[in-house]
């Protein structure tokens, strides 16, 4: 087998970043990346063809919406993580001029079905139980935030006033908010018909665990507690929902990542026809997993409209958004990894218990979070005995949902902390160990000891690049340098294996009824051989018209100019799954390759009989389609079309018109990468930053490296909020004390470091197209590479120890030194 192909692009020169302020993420390359390939559209460096309008302003978000007659939402939210509702009086608030409406939970349930996920049957060990979540609170109310009632009024302000009227008799419940406690007998139940407060258990074993931690030398543990945080997108959700009653149909736009999703599940909750249903998903400014679910939002705006004959607008504002819109990744895990003094992992055990909140979200449940990271948590290393246990426990919180990495995060950190701590006790180099044990290329295809299929991947290859592009061995003496002047540097390895795209067998064995993993492409020439495609993925800025376009050009000739892109609309577009899980270029993007292949034999059919020669004699090249080693005989794309979709000169046996449709079953490619951070300490205030940062992919073939950089890149940014600033925190009787941005800090540009990417290049071999995803990984490894990182700069200090909870805040960072 023939090395990968190798990339190395640098988001930019140590030069260049010292002499600016601050650090933006990617910058300037030569203007030759841009340019147009004289070679195949699939791998070339395109511009994308989206960014002009967002440029000059010409958008369309459902915020600027503005249709006639309109009326504005606003929520009554809980002021209390746990309370059952005695009365509600909504008299005042009704007669306020200008309020229309007010609905509440007793009458909401009568007519739209709560929120719920079954999930009974499953080839993983899984126990888990349901609940209710109302659009509006029922009785009680189990988190602060939780809808109580709706205002409809003529303007958003008077909306508000009408939520101050409400009158609502409370009596407070005992809440519980820290999941380990949520665990013991006795306690609060924040669902009594459970008998506990677990929503789901499992147990993943392989091995023989007790017999590897017999043979072990030594043995270390370590307790890594993740940060609850979210996803904060700049544009938060919004809905508008309107029911034209001349068309006895309802239209909802809605900012969301899952358009079709969203249309099934308002028709099942209103038991209202799906096809008088179109749902909308227009501009969305960022998602990052949060807005591909369904939402009592949602369902409320869409029962209101039905009952005012009125257009309805509600856009959530940044409180809404940090205390009514699901948090994520809230986890603890416990762990043992046993290593020979030779460096060797013998066996591992794991206990995640995951936070996942009040409710259940649909169509995932918040279970998935803890599930996956017991999963995942071996990584690429080859581990052949494992314990891992999975605890998904609810509490008085705002729930918690899949949010960029779904559970990969804390395996990442969990994995890659603990192997520095044994690295440090047995006296081994952090670059040794992991040599030691990672898998390389040959190495695969293989299943993992937790039972997940393998399928191709460079983690040895893409180590050893990371380490070569860092200049480990420079470094280290630097560090030495360094350390005798009183500065203290640290480096940090993360290296990672990536579920990609969750295809149809996953789904399939997992046994969620909720959710599958296949997607659509439809494609259509028209007579002037212009081309339109209608997708059943979601682009919301990971330059699906550009890629796609590409692959389309690949595949029938024309140029990526040619091609109308059209996604979003259940009226418009083929049933699909949105984008989510790191799954559009292959699930998306294999059914528009196959779409094209159709598309391309009839071409070739058409030409054949035009040009009366075999289609097997023909080939598509220049734009083209032409005989094979006669280059004068031939047929440009327009030709081929006038003559399938205008004149119909087709074969008998061949239909007039030249569009095809495919829905792709994907399958579940594995992406793998080594992230590398440098950092500089100031032990007396705890401050760190980061100097440099280094990250090695291999997604298979890449459609459009410009795009996989920038996907990176902005995975890296978040990974780095979720490592050093960002934290939902509560207090005891379950208040959220982080409620604006002053309180919630994301990262700035000038927290950001400056970047360089590596690429590797191993076409998948069960994807169409040889692709792999890659949207989430450069947010699932920052976290313990700037946390070995730390821990290898503070180690003159008090020797390695480990940085046991995230945020690393330089509190923490203190609290690591003293």
């Amino acid at each position: 087998m023939s090395p990968p192909a190798l990339r190395i692009r640098c988001a930019r020169q140590a030069m260049a970043a010292r002499s600016l302020p601050f650090s933006p993420l990617i910058a300037a390359r030569p203007q030759k990346e841009f340019e147009m390939p004289t070679a195949g559209p699939f791998g070339a460096a395109v511009k994308r063809v989206e960014d002009p309008r967002f440029l000059v302003g010409q958008t369309s978000f459902v915020e600027g919406m503005v249709l006639p007659n309109m009326l504005s939402v606003a929520f009554l939210r809980s002021p209390y993580a746990h309370a059952k509702i005695r009365s509600i009086d909504v008299s005042k608030a009704l007669a306020l001029p200008g309020v229309v409406r007010v609905l509440t939970g007793e009458e909401a349930i009568k007519r739209c079905k709560p929120i719920r996920v079954e999930w009974k049957e499953s080839k993983f060990e899984v126990d888990f139980k349901p609940c209710d979540y109302p659009a509006i609170a029922v009785e009680r109310t189990r988190h602060v935030g939780e809808i109580v009632a709706a205002v409809v009024a003529e303007n958003r302000y008077l909306a508000e006033d009408g939520v101050e009227l409400i009158e609502v008799e409370w009596e407070p419940l005992p809440a519980v908010v820290d999941p380990e406690k949520a665990l013991e007998k006795g306690g609060t139940l924040v669902h009594e018909e459970w008998g506990d407060n677990v929503m789901l258990h499992s147990h993943i074993r392989g091995g023989d665990v007790e017999g590897a931690f017999r043979q072990a030398d030594v043995v270390v543990k370590g307790r890594f507690a993740m940060n609850r945080h979210c996803a904060a997108p700049m544009e938060g959700r919004a809905v508008v929902a309107n029911y034209d009653a001349a068309q006895n149909g309802m239209t909802v736009w809605t900012s969301t990542q899952m358009p079709h999703m969203v249309r099934t599940k308002i028709a099942e909750a209103l038991d209202y026809p799906e096809h008088r249903i179109r749902v909308i998903g227009p501009d969305v400014g960022g998602g990052f997993g949060l807005k591909c679910h369904i939402f009592p939002e949602e369902l409320a705006l869409s029962l209101l409209t039905l009952d005012v004959k009125r257009p309805l607008k509600w856009v959530e504002d940044r409180r809404e958004n940090l205390y009514g819109s699901y948090h994520a990744k809230d986890d603890i895990c416990y762990a043992e990894l046993a290593v020979k003094n030779d460096g060797t992992i013998l066996g591992l055990k794991t206990k995640f218990i995951g936070d996942v909140g009040a409710y259940t979200s649909y169509p995932w449940t918040p279970s998935f979070e803890p599930l996956q990271a017991a999963m995942a948590v071996p990584g690429p290393y080859k581990i052949h005995h494992v314990h891992c246990e999975a605890l998904a426990v609810a509490t008085n919180k705002t729930t918690s949902s899949v949010y960029r990495g779904v559970g990969l995060p804390a395996a990442q950190y969990t994995m890659e902390h603990i192997l520095d701590l044994a690295a440090a006790k047995i006296g081994m180099d952090p670059a040794e160990i992991r040599r030691k044990n990672i898998m390389k290329s040959s190495d695969f295809p293989v299943t993992s000891v937790t039972g997940l299929y393998y399928d191709s991947a460079t983690p040895l290859e893409s180590l050893d690049m990371a380490l070569e592009m860092i200049k480990y061995p420079e470094f280290r003496k630097e560090q030495e340098a360094a350390r005798k002047q009183g500065k203290y540097l640290g480096i940090g390895i993360s290296a990672m294996i990536e579920m990609t795209t969750f295809g149809f067998e996953y789904w399939r064995a997992a046994g969620l009824k909720s959710v599958t993993g296949y997607d659509s492409a439809h494609l259509r020439v028209d007579p002037n051989g212009g081309v339109t495609l209608t997708v059943g993925t979601f682009n919301h800025g990971q330059g699906h018209p550009t890629a796609y376009a590409q692959l389309v050009a690949d595949g029938i000739g024309c140029k990526i100019e040619d091609v109308t892109f059209i996604q979003g609309d259940t009226q418009m577009t083929p049933y699909g799954w949105g984008t989510w899980g790191s799954r559009s270029a292959v699930a998306g993007g294999g059914a528009v390759i196959k779409a094209s292949e159709k598309i391309r034999e009839k071409m070739f059919r058409v030409a054949a009989n035009l040009m009366e020669v075999s289609a097997q004699d023909l080939e598509l090249k220049d734009g083209k389609v032409q005989v094979k080693g006669v280059p004068g005989k031939s047929m440009t794309i327009r030709e081929v079309a006038q003559a399938t979709v205008y004149t119909a000169d087709v074969p008998d046996d061949d239909e007039p018109g030249l569009e095809a449709s495919y829905y792709y079953k994907a399958p579940t490619p594995y992406a793998n990468s080594t992230h590398i951070a440098v950092v500089e300490v100031d032990p007396e205030t705890g401050y760190t930053k980061i100097l440099r940062y280094v990250v090695t992919e291999d997604c298979g073939r890449m459609i459009n490296p410009m795009i996989v950089d920038g996907q990176i890149a902005g995975g890296v940014a978040q990974g780095i909020g979720q490592a050093m600033f960002e934290h939902h925190q509560f207090d005891e009787s379950g208040q959220i004390l982080t409620t604006s941005l002053m309180d919630y800090l994301i990262p700035s540009c000038a927290d950001v470091p400056p970047m360089q990417f590596g690429h590797l290049e191993t076409p998948c071999p069960i994807s169409v197209g040889g692709i792999k995803g890659m949207g989430e990984g450069g947010a699932v490894a920052p976290p313990p590479a700037i946390a070995n990182a730390i821990a290898d700069a503070l180690a003159p200090l008090a020797g390695w120890k480990p940085i046991g909870r995230l945020p690393m805040s330089p509190e923490v960072v203190r609290r690591q030194i003293a």
